[in-house]
């Protein structure tokens, strides 16, 4: 169950472990008429991958910390997908900083098919 939630987290709130909301991610896929071969879909970038990250911790911290620009997303893409592929993201804290004024929570995310295979893993470091 999530800890972190609904954009009200502040940093001496946030403990290392901490679980962040679970996103689930497809987009339409509109039905094929059978026998007709369906439209063609670019599997999905790092780009896009890190905005379901972004929209990941949207769901747990405040706008201005995910949206701050000393916050990073690294994306480590591990095997391509489709957007029409539903996938779910999620993570934890994995680390808390308080060095020469700022503040940082260090986030481990995970990009899961269905299936329950890893897609993609993510570290992402909010500032505070």
């Amino acid at each position: 169950m999530p800890t972190l939630w609904a954009q009200t987290a502040e940093y001496s709130s946030i403990s290392v472990g901490d679980d962040l909301p679970i996103l689930v991610k497809f987009e339409f896929r509109p039905p094929v008429q059978e026998g007709a071969e369906g439209p063609q879909e670019d599997p999905v970038d790092t780009g896009k991958l890190t905005a379901y990250v972004r929209e990941l911790l949207l769901k747990a911290f405040p706008p201005d910390n995910v949206n701050h620009e000393e916050t990073t997303i690294e994306i480590e893409s591990l095997t391509e997908f489709l957007p029409g592929d539903t996938i779910s993201v999620c993570g934890r804290v994995a680390g808390k900083s308080e060095e020469g004024g700022r503040r940082t929570v260090e986030c481990r995310v995970t990009v899961e098919s269905h299936e329950g295979a890893v897609l993609a893993n993510a570290k992402a470091v909010v500032s505070f």
